[in-house]
């Protein structure tokens, strides 16, 4: 099975990535993933990543939706100002249903899907096969 080189994950609540974190152990399916609990601190390191002579980008981000300083959707219209050619596509977690967020989710075509948290080994799959 393919296996993802390296992921991110970009969400506020700290017990959700410990458990994301734990989830990509379980799973085996990525090489190497970096977490961030802050969108702005996420920002900083594409930012950063991009101004690298041969940056590694990620397959995927995976995005919470709901975060205070920034919102799912203001860090992707903040990372869309970056221009980074081959971006990684966007998985949107959520611990909503609400139909605007779907609706706008299929929209943005760097968006690949939104997924129900907690976020789970056949999710990883299902995404792994669809974009790898």
């Amino acid at each position: 099975m393919k296996k993802f080189r390296f992921l991110v994950f970009i969400d506020d609540d700290h017990p959700t990535n410990v458990y994301h974190k734990l989830i990509l152990e379980e799973s085996d399916l990525c090489e190497e993933s970096k977490f961030f609990v802050s969108p702005v601190e996420a920002l900083e390191f594409f930012k950063t990543l991009a101004d690298e002579p041969d940056p590694v980008f990620p397959d995927a981000i995976f995005l919470d939706i709901n975060m205070p300083m920034l919102s799912g959707w203001e860090f992707i219209e903040e990372y869309q100002k970056l221009g980074i050619p081959e971006s990684p596509v966007i998985i949107m977690l959520t611990t909503s249903r609400y139909v605007k967020d779907l609706e706008r989710g299929e929209r943005l075509a760097i968006v690949h899907k939104l997924i129900s948290k907690p976020l789970e080994i056949e999710h990883l799959e299902t995404v792994c096969q669809e974009i790898l």
